[in-house]
């Protein structure tokens, strides 16, 4: 089927095929958008023991850096950039979807079943502090294990790659920013940055590994 597409390739631009290309769609979309209960819930059920993850020497090393949570934050951005450009090539967006599910579950579960957290240090009145504040307060130190924004942003790079895209120096630049501002902000720790790049890399090679930039030149049919 999907070299069929790719044969039946078309070009098409404007607002309207992205539109049309959206509501053929809209259930994958959907079920990703549903699919971030799993990141979000979790750190909000009572009674969970949480266990605190090792520190490294990294962790010791790299302050607290209250200006780099718009970098942290920016990995918001860039899920619905991707989803602007990609929307267009069914064969593109269906596998990054895909396995940004499969990761809100895996990782869904983990934070249930082994619930983990992260200590904070004391906020520092520095730029940014008050929207790390923010951020401190509206989500919980747990669901440290794996890091989503890891795993989410070595997925993205990934696609880039290998779709060959045309901007995938700037895709991996601010991938790379997003995942070093999971410790400079604190949200994290260097071991859930390694288990989020661990279950990006598995996920990454069971579902991204088929993606070729044919998949980009192959525009939604309607």
């Amino acid at each position: 089927m999907r070299q069929a597409m790719r044969q039946a390739a078309l070009r098409f631009t404007g607002p309207r095929i992205w539109l049309a290309a959206l509501q053929g769609q809209w259930r994958l979309v959907a079920l990703g958008v549903m699919s971030f209960v799993a990141y979000f819930g979790p750190g909000h059920i009572p009674g969970l023991t949480a266990h605190s993850v090792p520190y490294l020497a990294i962790d010791r090393t790299i302050p607290l850096l209250p200006w780099t949570i718009y970098g942290y934050i920016s990995l918001y951005p860039l899920l619905l950039a991707n989803l602007i450009y990609l929307v267009p090539h069914p064969p593109a967006l269906r596998p990054l979807i895909s396995a940004i599910i499969l990761a809100n579950l895996i990782a869904g579960t983990i934070f249930i079943v082994y619930r983990t957290q992260v200590t904070r240090p004391p906020l520092q009145q520095t730029f940014g502090w008050q929207l790390l504040a923010v951020i401190w307060s509206i989500d919980p130190p747990y669901n440290a294990l794996p890091s989503l924004h890891t795993a989410y942003s070595v997925l993205i790079a990934w696609t880039h790659i290998k779709l060959r895209s045309r901007y995938w120096p700037l895709v991996l630049v601010w991938c790379a920013i997003v995942i070093a501002t999971t410790l400079t902000t604190k949200q994290h720790q260097a071991l859930d940055l390694l288990g989020g790049a661990g279950m990006a890399a598995l996920l990454g090679w069971l579902v991204l590994r088929t993606l070729s930039p044919a998949d980009l030149k192959c525009k939604y049919i309607r």
